[in-house]
């Protein structure tokens, strides 16, 4: 039986699904289902990497911040969906999300290189996981670029063993 990893590039896919389905509310969705649909089977693994929203006492918007990211955090749980945190860094008042991608990359090739898979199912349109992606078909490993209709990238097209491609009608069918 084939080995599977999913890993959800977490912002990445919250931005690309809510343009392509903008009612869509994500912590009523079905990852689980939606990652068994794309892969044909039961993934052995399922990743959520995002940034963590801290919770600041006194400001409002980042107590609701961090309510709704753990009522996710809570779903993706129930859906036996691990979940790998990086940080948020404010820089000129905006927050930039670090760290996560290094460790999607990290998971992709130390887990090529040790056999923890066959095929790698990348939902994430990032290209700066190109050298990672390289490393694992190296490796002898299939990775799949996962993305979404009107959105796709041609570098991770090329690089990516195939692709597949998430329209709106499926993102719906994976409503809870």
């Amino acid at each position: 039986m084939a080995k599977i990893l999913v890993q959800f590039d977490g912002s990445n896919f919250y931005k690309k699904a809510k343009k392509t389905a903008p009612t869509l509310h994500l912590t009523h969705f079905n990852y689980a289902s939606l990652a068994s649909s794309i892969t044909k089977v039961q993934p052995q693994t399922s990743i959520y990497y995002v940034g963590e929203i801290k919770k600041y006492p006194g400001n409002k918007k980042s107590e609701l911040l961090y309510a709704s990211q753990q009522s996710l955090f809570f779903t993706l749980f129930k859906q036996k969906i691990t979940v790998k945190l990086g940080y948020l860094l404010m820089s000129n008042g905006v927050f930039h999300e670090k760290g996560v991608d290094v460790q999607i990359a990290v998971d992709m090739v130390r887990g090529a290189i040790k056999n923890e898979y066959d095929t790698a199912y990348l939902f994430s349109s990032d290209t700066d996981l190109i050298p990672a992606i390289k490393t694992a078909r190296e490796e002898g490993k299939k990775v799949v670029y996962v993305a979404f209709e009107n959105m796709t990238s041609c570098a991770l097209q090329k690089n990516c063993s195939s692709y597949v491609i998430i329209t709106q009608k499926m993102l719906m069918q994976h409503i809870k």
